[in-house]
């Protein structure tokens, strides 16, 4: 078995690499620091995957690239193969950046959509919807565990990044943990396949 991985940051290409030679595993797992588009337009990725996974980078491609991003998840997948998206969602009423706070201080280019919207972005790449799971009460128990250990170890976060980066992400996790809580923000696991015959 053969794991391939993308991201378009240096510090976890770094990481995930060192982490793979440590246990040996160099022939099994690569890492690319490159952008999903490249990795889309190269014809050795086309149809060469059993599975792929997209773990909460969706939220980050961009509402006019979404389509886009799922016809090369699924120009990445065998005849048969699996997508298992995870993926963060908002109501239809909500700022689909999060809010003013989280779009200044964390993440500009953030996009959440309500669930049912990715799932017709999916179809539309003509995969099949297999099945969906509702992760937001985990991720509010999630944040609170993310909430202490940030408090644990806030004077090393501190002294890492900052005091005033560290407080703005003690911010932020409050605020998730309670729109977690109060339904306003979700998780949602998506297992889809690509039909083993094509459909068109």
């Amino acid at each position: 078995m053969r794991a391939t991985g993308i991201t378009l940051s240096a510090q976890q290409h770094q990481f995930i690499a060192a982490r793979a030679a440590e246990r040996g595993l160099t022939d099994r797992v690569e890492v690319r620091l490159q952008d999903y588009r490249d990795f889309g337009s190269q014809p050795k990725t086309t149809a060469a995957f059993d599975a792929v996974s997209s773990i909460e980078m969706g939220e980050h491609v961009g509402e006019q690239y979404y389509s886009s991003y799922a016809r090369i998840l699924y120009g990445a997948l065998k005849p048969g193969g699996r997508l298992l998206l995870q993926q963060m969602s908002r109501r239809a009423d909500a700022a689909p950046g999060g809010g003013a706070f989280i779009e200044a201080y964390i993440a500009p280019d953030m996009h959440m959509r309500p669930l049912w919207q990715t799932l017709r972005y999916l179809q539309d790449a003509d995969f099949e919807i297999v099945s969906v799971e509702a992760m937001r009460e985990h991720y509010a128990r999630t944040a609170e565990h993310w909430i202490a250990t940030l408090e644990d170890r806030f004077n090393e976060f501190v002294a890492l990044l900052g005091e005033e980066v560290a407080r703005v992400w003690r911010l932020y996790l409050a605020g998730g943990r309670l729109a977690f809580e109060e339904g306003r923000m979700g998780v949602d696991q998506i297992l889809a396949g690509k039909p083993a015959v094509s459909r068109r």
